[in-house]
């Protein structure tokens, strides 16, 4: 993904902080210093995973495109990111990505990712369904890479809303660091990288003796 905020993401950021809801981003953040939390309310979650989907799909400035196909050998399926849709539950986010091809026509796949919760916030780690919901032709040919493709949309767009609350004192954008997700929403906390070479603050507490 390249390292550039979305304009949708930043417009939301700057709409929570309008609303008061959100700080602004008076000062570059220190390494390992983290934001206040980010909450997308589950109405508008559809609407942005619908940018991350587009930059997922390779697409990284406006485009009248909405969907992109994918070729394996003989095989071709249409896969329309502008109409892919989210469900949030307590710890769950369910993907719903439209897709077509010759065999089946019009169908729908849906595939569900295991997450943090309030209670348990997680980082960008995710448990997924062994197997996407959908017609078998198109699951046992595109299973694995439907998989890939829904959980890079979530990343894209945890990712993004992190990146827009700010930089850190190096001039890097933020990352997500946490993840909850209810069905009110899904809660994003960003953090500044860490630098794990050169100046960093971290110590290694691994001393290597002289060699024999």
């Amino acid at each position: 993904m390249a390292d550039t905020v979305a304009p949708e993401f930043a417009r939301f950021v700057e709409a929570e902080r309008r609303a008061q809801r959100l700080p602004a981003a008076t000062r570059p953040m220190a390494e390992g210093e983290v934001f206040k939390p980010v909450f997308i309310e589950a109405g508008r979650s559809a609407e942005l995973l619908r940018v991350a989907a587009r930059r997922a799909a390779g697409f990284f400035r406006p485009s009248k495109r909405n969907e992109v196909v994918w070729v394996e050998g003989e095989n071709e399926l249409a896969v329309m990111f502008a109409e892919v849709d989210v469900k949030l539950s307590t710890g769950l986010i369910r993907i719903g990505i439209p897709v077509r091809c010759d065999q089946t026509g019009p169908a729908s796949i849906e595939l569900l990712f295991a997450v943090g919760s309030p209670t348990q916030p997680a980082g960008l780690y995710a448990a997924a369904a062994r197997r996407p919901n959908g017609p078998d032709i198109i699951v046992s040919t595109w299973g694995d890479a439907l998989v890939a493709f829904a959980w890079q949309c979530v990343l894209d767009l945890v990712t993004g809303i992190a990146a827009a609350t700010g930089k850190d004192q190096r001039g890097n954008l933020l990352v997500p660091v946490e993840i909850a997700v209810t069905g009110r929403g899904i809660e994003i906390v960003p953090m500044a990288r860490h630098r794990f070479a050169g100046s960093s603050t971290l110590k290694s507490s691994t001393k290597i003796g002289k060699l024999p």
